[in-house]
């Protein structure tokens, strides 16, 4: 039976309807930070040589190209934490790879003297720029209350901060463990993860160890090491003490005995995989031919 006995009254345009045109890329900065996220939300193990290839081949006609293209590849580790490594090689790839540009000298020299040598803008110099950024952000607004706010609104703005702090310290460890970050920024990370008994901070820790504590783990910094060991020891003894705390407590231990154990895990550490590593594991346990 019809929907309506009546007349259809026709359709109005309202004030807020979408508008296809809105979408679309304005400028060329858009057109590229439009082509990046298109290839990154297609960006696997299996075609990572493809597309990071893509990446490459993007005309990038200005510096503030490669600060986005940076922004983006932060946001992407962040959403998709278990691929944090494969987007760390992807930074290690390109890193070289795309163009750089000089940076604007706005200050003239003294009269009489030469100009200072212009330093360069480059993808690793914005991805650096960047880590600095996030720690920045991070000590700015974790304790920033909104006028207005509550308690649990503000709790809640915190947790957002300290969770988006946490990732970024897991993809900055992969960044070193690919030797694009210096080792300071790393020491950096653990004080600042060592400082707080939160569940996640210990986790993050905890993980962030078993990806960069064997390259940390060198006699220059023995005493750093010594001492980070020492307090998450500690650590687990008063959080084993508390509630339902039993989990970061063996946690702990765990990235301790891993330490003592020279760096060697107990059980092989798994990730995501191509579908070639994939078909050979089936082979070799006979599941296909």
């Amino acid at each position: 039976p019809p929907l309506s006995s009546g007349p259809v009254k026709p359709l109005e345009r309202t004030e807020n309807a979408y508008d296809v045109s809105k979408t679309k890329p304005k400028t060329h900065y858009d057109n590229v930070m439009k082509e990046v996220r298109g290839i990154l939300n297609k960006l696997t193990l299996t075609n990572f040589e493809k597309l990071s290839d893509d990446i490459v081949r993007i005309d990038i006609t200005d510096p503030e190209e490669l600060k986005g293209i940076v922004s983006i590849i932060f946001d992407k580790s962040l959403e998709e934490a278990h691929f944090c490594n494969m987007y760390a090689r992807l930074c290690n790839k390109i890193k070289d790879m795309l163009p750089r540009f000089p940076e604007p000298n706005d200050v003239d020299p003294p009269p009489g003297q030469e100009p200072p040598p212009k330093k360069e803008v480059t993808f690793k110099r914005c991805l650096l720029n960047k880590c600095q950024e996030e720690f920045e952000r991070a000590d700015r607004y974790e304790d920033i209350q909104v006028e207005g706010q509550s308690a649990e609104q503000h709790a809640a703005q915190s947790r957002r901060v300290r969770m988006r702090m946490l990732g970024n310290i897991k993809f900055i460890g992969e960044l070193y463990a690919q030797k694009i970050l210096n080792e300071k920024i790393m020491h950096e990370c653990v004080k600042r993860l060592l400082a707080s008994n939160d569940e996640d901070t210990i986790e993050c820790l905890c993980k962030l160890m078993a990806t960069i504590g064997k390259l940390l783990d060198h006699p220059k910094a023995k005493h750093y090491m010594d001492y980070y060991f020492d307090q998450m020891a500690q650590t687990g003894e008063v959080v084993g003490k508390q509630p339902n705390g039993n989990r970061l407590k063996f946690m702990l231990r765990d990235t301790v005995d891993l330490r003592k154990n020279h760096w060697v895990p107990r059980r092989e550490q798994t990730g995501p995989k191509t579908i070639e590593e994939i078909r050979r594991e089936a082979a070799k346990e006979g599941i296909v031919a």
